[in-house]
């Protein structure tokens, strides 16, 4: 399998191929990025992947998927946010990238505590503009505005604990 992967800016050509039997125990993969390639003994576990490179490297993993084909993929001491095939969420029937049209609600990726509010309702926000910062385990995670409008509604406020998919911010 091959993905377009998108992290702070650079896209990334991610081909993904199974090395001997593989089923949902994990198993041996060989991994190309861009024109880097490694083997990787994969394993789920109950936040995400742990992953041995061919070097030894031990990589543990949390992954939280979200809407659009983005993903945050937390590692011990730093967060990742990846857009995986992106381009093909982006179209609409204008043909430009604004994300679609219509409300979009912004709900918590997983359980946490609501660190800070960074809108207000009435706002105008841009695009990829931070509205929400969650803390979830340990880390904290600023939820962005996939695309230009006015905040709706604010339904959270600092502090607050939000169970996974809970509405944080409707913007239009």
């Amino acid at each position: 399998m091959t993905f377009e992967v998108e992290v702070a800016g650079r896209l990334r050509r991610v081909a993904i191929e199974p090395v001997g039997p593989a089923d949902a125990a994990g198993g041996r993969f060989r991994v190309a990025v861009d024109d880097h390639v490694l083997e990787v003994d994969a394993r789920p576990t109950d936040l995400g992947l742990s992953l041995i490179t061919s070097d030894r490297t031990v990589l543990d993993a949390a992954l939280t998927g979200l809407p659009r084909g983005e993903w945050i993929v937390e590692f011990p001491h730093v967060v990742i946010r990846a857009a995986v095939d992106a381009r093909r969420f982006r179209r609409t029937d204008s043909g430009d990238a604004s994300g679609g049209s219509g409300l979009q609600r912004l709900v918590a990726p997983m359980p946490g505590r609501v660190v800070r509010v960074l809108v207000k309702r009435g706002d105008e926000v841009q695009a990829r503009q931070g509205l929400v910062v969650v803390e979830a385990m340990k880390m904290e995670n600023e939820l962005r505005a996939a695309r230009a409008g006015r905040v709706t509604d604010v339904a959270v406020v600092e502090g607050a604990s939000v169970e996974s998919g809970r509405l944080l911010v409707v913007v239009e």
